[in-house]
């Protein structure tokens, strides 16, 4: 919230945590629905941040996924299939 610049309210809280649920939820499955050591990044903590920020602002993806987030759920996709062998 303090991120983005958000007043604290409850239903802006309400708001901004469904939305991080969501973007949980779609890197989860856009990475693996099985394996889950990638999840120790940093890289995932910013991939659900970036993702549940461009959901409070444009709830449709009308744009899709920014290149920023492509790029990072392929270094987490990376991780899972072992084609990043330093795990970064």
């Amino acid at each position: 919230m303090d991120e983005l610049h958000i007043d604290q309210s409850p239903t802006e809280l309400t708001t901004v945590t469904n939305l991080i649920n969501e973007a949980t939820e779609i890197v989860n499955h856009s990475v693996s629905s099985s394996e889950t050591q990638y999840q120790t990044s940093p890289i995932y903590d910013l991939a659900i941040k970036t993702l549940a920020t461009q959901l409070y602002y444009d709830r449709e993806l009308s744009k899709g996924m920014s290149a920023g987030l492509l790029m990072m759920l392929d270094q987490l996709q990376g991780m899972v299939s072992g084609s990043d062998p330093d795990g970064t």
